[in-house]
């Protein structure tokens, strides 16, 4: 039996060019942050931090990693929802609050000039807030969460970066 020796031809293949009139996605430099067990920024198209991957979409959804679930989330004024999401948004000029569920996991937030109240799952967090955007846990001086930036202007925040980012730093 005779084998025949077949040239292999290996090519590169160019990846194409981003379509005319996309932007490309600049640096992330967030405009505010939140910290507290983990921390999470955001600018006015993403929100990034160990718990929290998610950026706005071209249809105008947000899609992205929330508590390691994967969704694309439709945002209204007094709602966000997806498949397994349903948060309720109620905004005045005196108070923030979200409620609701993400996969399994309750969410309740709520923000007014002197108190902040996050919880996530089982992790819950209750304190005082400081002009300084430190909100001091049960009057210590050491445990703290600090909204930086945007992040400590509530309830005028820009939503939803800053409900994502405080459910992925709680």
């Amino acid at each position: 039996m005779r084998y025949a020796l077949v040239p292999v031809v290996l090519a590169l293949v160019a990846i194409a060019p981003p379509a005319l009139g996309a932007e490309p996605e600049g640096p992330f430099v967030s405009n505010g942050e939140i910290v507290y067990r983990t921390s999470a920024a955001y600018d006015a198209t993403r929100v990034r931090g160990p718990n929290v991957n998610m950026s706005i979409t071209k249809d105008g959804r947000w899609g992205g990693n929330l508590l390691t679930k994967d969704v694309m989330l439709k945002i209204a004024p007094d709602r966000i929802t997806g498949a397994g999401v349903n948060l309720v948004v109620k905004q005045d000029a005196n108070t923030l609050s979200v409620e609701g569920m993400i996969s399994g996991i309750r969410v309740r937030v709520k923000a007014t000039a002197t108190t902040f109240v996050g919880r996530v799952g089982n992790n819950q967090v209750e304190c005082g807030r400081e002009p300084d955007g430190y909100c001091y846990l049960s009057g210590s001086r050491t445990n703290t969460v600090h909204f930086k930036g945007t992040a400590n202007k509530w309830p005028d925040v820009p939503m939803p970066q800053w409900i994502f980012a405080v459910i992925g730093s709680i």
